[in-house]
């Protein structure tokens, strides 16, 4: 039986720029006993793997994934959630800085209340990475805990993989769904399907976004992409929800499809579109499937979008 109480599971593509600040700030993570590190490299052209296997070489417990094919984030932190045998699982970008005591205060707050997820804040520094390696966090934090993950989830805000994760759920939820590009709304909220025991917000920073020179997050229109999908695979693939989740749901779809709208196609306010966005959020009807096919369709055909090969 494995002793590791926290796998850090790391999706890695050309970050060899801010992987020595990572790193240090990884391993140095406080008061967390055994843990164990996996990397999951998306076939970088830069030296990334190279400086983790340089820095990680005295570690126990590192798996390094070299992989052959570019499959994008959401299929590499799947790959390093089916390695993970801690009983815990932290996840994080490869310019991802933690505080050095935020695993801890996270996994304090798992065990106080036996909850399945703990969830923290992000903020965007605009520090250069090795500016912020030896950051900390007020471990008297203000949290709320709610029984009802999934509830929580739909009606808050959870993004940038800033959770602390049961894996046993993790596991039981498939990671992010195979066909979402950038996990990070995909996994919260299948987590919560899974999460009988309940998740805790905190109103702490726990994640900090370093300077960075462009990123994946940086593309709006792929977020919208991604975020939609999230709720439509969802919504396709949990048809017995209560209906007022169904409804939310469909809700946070139309409001992503809307928002790619005024981006791309430059829909005017009180068009369709607006009008469909407007309705769901007074009203929450039904998910009209025929409508979120048609938008579905629509990202689908965008040649700029990066999607799961």
């Amino acid at each position: 039986m494995s002793n590791i109480q926290v796998s850090f599971v790391m999706t890695v593509y050309n970050k060899e720029k801010y992987l020595p600040s990572v790193l240090k700030a990884l391993t140095n993570q406080s008061g967390i006993g055994e843990a164990e590190y996996i990397f999951c490299d998306d076939v970088s052209t830069d030296r990334s793997v190279e400086i983790i296997e340089e820095y990680m070489k005295d570690f126990p417990h590192v798996k390094i994934f070299k992989n052959t094919e570019n499959k994008g984030p959401g299929v590499r932190i799947n790959q390093g959630i089916e390695a993970a045998e801690g009983e815990y699982i932290r996840m994080l970008d490869s310019d991802d800085m933690f505080p050095l005591n935020s695993t801890e205060v996270m996994l304090k707050l798992a065990q106080k209340h036996n909850a399945d997820i703990v969830y923290g804040k992000f903020t965007r520094t605009y520090k250069p990475a090795e500016e912020i390696t030896a950051e900390h966090m007020n471990e008297d934090v203000k949290y709320v805990f709610h029984k009802n993950a999934l509830e929580s989830v739909l009606w808050g805000k959870y993004t940038r993989m800033g959770q602390l994760i049961k894996a046993d759920v993790l596991k039981k939820a498939g990671g992010a769904h195979p066909k979402v590009f950038i996990q990070d709304e995909s996994i919260p909220l299948r987590a919560a399907l899974y999460a009988t025991k309940g998740i805790i917000k905190m109103d702490a920073n726990v994640v900090l976004v370093p300077l960075e020179d462009g990123n994946l997050s940086g593309s709006k229109i792929q977020l919208d992409h991604d975020r939609f999908l999230a709720y439509y695979y969802m919504l396709t693939e949990n048809p017995g929800l209560k209906p007022r989740y169904l409804a939310r749901l469909n809700q946070r779809a139309v409001s992503a499809y809307w928002k790619y709208c005024r981006k791309v196609k430059k829909h005017p306010y009180f068009s369709a579109d607006f009008w469909r966005y407007v309705i769901s959020k007074i009203f929450a009807p039904k998910p009209d499937m025929a409508y979120l096919e048609q938008a579905k369709a629509d990202f689908l055909s965008n040649p700029k979008i990066l999607r799961v090969k």
